[in-house]
């Protein structure tokens, strides 16, 4: 029910963003979920849904138990930061609330409601204190300096955008502050569509901020911005990709992760997505080196893609999940927790990302509506 008022809300907004250039300004009310929402029987799902929740076996589901456990220690009156008891981060707080919301909680319901609804007051409070800068002496926080500047704001915007319409009295509160910040992010795009090369991962910065967006525009926010000049872009750098890259640490992250976008802006017929997809698939199979050695962007990378390859039909494309899911539960430390061991290394990130990943069958988030 929560998809679909999301998606019936944002239909226009998402369409003039998806199919224009720059969107032209439109009015779109948000209104709060009815009061008895917690109280409705949801509909039945779909076939398809059905079949991709069945994915989530008993040795995942207790995988992500520990992992949520351990996630939730993280959790202070501050909020979340890199790791347990470390200083807040707006990056790390955010996509620790995607990962809850993903389990179905909601800051009204759910076993984590409490915790989900401790996170979006903190996100509210504290967004007002990451205004953007070009000031070079600012200090970057650890996600920002490796996918870009407008990171936290990406991950800020993504959250918020996936409780509207679930927290009651915040809702008008969530969707001043989305509107502020999505106004900074679509302002930022570059006239190539990307968001700038200033980090070390900015592909990453073009993905997160052309998923920021779309969220957004699909639960009602209006967006100046261009969904298609950003999937050009990103479907340019993989058509340019050298044939000879091998290196796993600096092309699987970009690669999976791009598969998102091109995914959603109708790319998906390309050749270059295609083989994309063959190429991740037999990384998966043969190479243990980006889940042993993960960092944070292959961690969110795993996220991005398995979104996509779970609503696929092709028969081969559907040996992602189990190959990923696998691969994921083999690595988890003892203690619950994901470790990054190259650039972004922050345990809750790391952690986060990687539920997300376990839990996609299920299809919680709106945001799943690809």
């Amino acid at each position: 029910m929560r998809l679909l008022l999301v998606v019936a809300l944002g239909m226009c907004g998402w369409a003039l963003w998806q199919t224009t250039e720059t969107a032209q300004v439109i009015e779109t009310s948000f209104p709060t979920m009815p009061a008895d929402r917690l109280e409705t029987q949801p509909a039945a799902p779909a076939k398809n849904e059905r079949s991709s929740a069945s994915l989530v076996s008993h040795e995942t589901q207790n995988s992500i138990d520990r992992g949520t456990r351990w996630l939730m220690s993280a959790l202070n009156r501050r909020g979340v930061g890199p790791d347990i008891d470390q200083p807040f981060d707006l990056s790390c707080t955010a996509i620790t609330g995607l990962a809850l919301l993903s389990q179905g909680n909601t800051p009204r319901g759910g076993r984590h409601s409490a915790e989900l609804r401790q996170i979006l007051e903190i996100m509210l409070m504290r967004i007002d204190d990451f205004p953007p800068s070009k000031d070079q002496a600012v200090q970057l926080s650890l996600v920002q300096r490796k996918i870009g500047r407008h990171a936290d704001l990406f991950f800020a915007a993504l959250f918020l955008s996936q409780t509207l319409g679930e927290s009651s009295s915040y809702d008008r509160e969530i969707c001043e502050k989305l509107k502020r910040l999505i106004d900074i992010i679509a302002s930022s795009q570059k006239d190539d569509g990307t968001w700038g090369e200033e980090s070390w991962a900015p592909i990453l910065g073009t993905i997160m901020g052309w998923e920021s967006l779309r969220a957004s525009s699909s639960c009602g926010i209006q967006v100046q911005a261009s969904a298609e000049l950003a999937g050009q872009a990103l479907l340019k750098k993989l058509q340019m990709k050298s044939q000879q890259e091998t290196n796993w640490m600096h092309d699987f992250y970009k690669s999976a992760s791009t598969i998102r976008v091109l995914h959603s802006t109708q790319h998906r017929h390309e050749a270059a997505y295609i083989e994309c997809v063959r190429q991740m698939i037999e990384i998966a199979k043969m190479d243990d080196r980006p889940f042993l050695h993960a960092g944070g962007e292959e961690y969110l990378a795993f996220y991005l893609m398995t979104e996509c390859l779970l609503q696929e039909q092709r028969e081969d494309w559907q040996q992602w999940y189990p190959l990923v899911c696998n691969r994921l539960v083999k690595h988890q430390n003892r203690d619950g927790s994901w470790t990054g061991h190259h650039c972004i290394t922050s345990r809750t990130f790391c952690t986060a990302a990687a539920l997300l990943t376990l839990q996609a069958p299920r299809r919680s988030l709106p945001m799943s509506d690809l």
